[in-house]
């Protein structure tokens, strides 16, 4: 017998509102990397639209994932655009769209649980070198002031720098009942706690830029949170939440400001995965 998290018809719902707030972020970073250039004469048209259509890619990719499946939309266009929207500018459109789709398609056809979302973005995020920089950004050296990385216009996924965008996605996500908030509050105030007292230890005067960290605004707010990929109960929620900040943070601090954030969510998700198996109680719990 199929388990259900909540109801179908109110999970559905869940999903449009995830599309519309991604829709407003795919917009905002359209106008950063590319139409806003466009209007100073600085791209072309065609040009300044690579941005949209490469955070489009995954929405189209994973919407023909769930037609061919299941015959109507569903998860999988969601997954293809959470994936798309991060991706570093200098990937290539074609190469999105295909290991997306080849990579929601595997995962769906063999029901695989572990968090897609980190294991298809990596693969992309490598492939394209974690070139992050648009074209005006390959050209010239660009310095951001915190207010800048605040609007969202520092370096970094399609659309995925607006960290003010972020923040009312985080609010709106937070009045659903089904969403996980506990998890984005307490991944990135662990994160921020990290970050000030290295911060200070340090005497590192870039505190603000650090703490102003739009990739893992973003992980916390969607990829954490995510129903069918983190813990159900809510002790195990809080656990979950404080490893995802350290290990968000390790990531962000030792390896990568913007790649880190990946590679620690995914390390969380995959120890509470593995802690799952060996336990044999289940914790991740299928939406649908």
């Amino acid at each position: 017998m199929k388990q259900y998290t909540h109801y179908p018809e109110k999970i559905a719902n869940d999903y449009v509102i995830y599309t519309i707030l991604l829709g407003l972020l795919a917009l905002a970073g359209f106008y950063k990397n590319g139409f806003g250039y466009y209007l100073d004469n600085q791209l072309t048209f065609w040009e300044s639209l690579k941005p949209l259509c490469l955070a489009l890619s995954g929405l189209i990719s994973g919407s023909l994932v769930d037609i061919i499946l299941k015959h109507r939309l569903s998860k999988n266009c969601l997954f293809g655009f959470l994936i798309s929207i991060c991706l570093p500018y200098q990937t290539s459109i074609l190469m999105a769209f295909l290991l997306i789709f080849i990579g929601l398609l595997v995962i769906s056809k063999f029901n695989i649980t572990i968090c897609p979302l980190f294991v298809i973005e990596l693969i992309l995020i490598f492939l394209a070198q974690g070139n992050y920089n648009n074209i005006i950004e390959s050209k010239m050296p660009m310095f951001y002031k915190t207010i800048d990385i605040f609007l969202g216009r520092s370096i970094g996924g399609v659309g995925s720098t607006n960290i003010c965008l972020l923040i009312i996605c985080l609010i709106i996500l937070s009045t659903r009942f089904y969403y996980k908030k506990e998890i984005p509050f307490i991944t990135i105030g662990v994160y921020a706690l990290l970050t000030v007292l290295v911060a200070i230890s340090n005497k590192d005067g870039d505190l603000f830029i650090k703490l102003l960290n739009s990739t893992v605004f973003f992980v916390a707010i969607f990829y954490l949170p995510f129903n069918d990929f983190s813990p159900l109960r809510y002790s195990s929620q809080i656990i979950y939440s404080i490893v995802s900040g350290f290990l968000l943070f390790v990531g962000a601090y030792f390896w990568h400001p913007i790649i880190g954030p990946f590679i620690g969510g995914f390390m969380a998700n995959l120890v509470f995965y593995l802690k799952e198996i060996l336990s044999k109680k289940k914790k991740f719990i299928a939406s649908e």
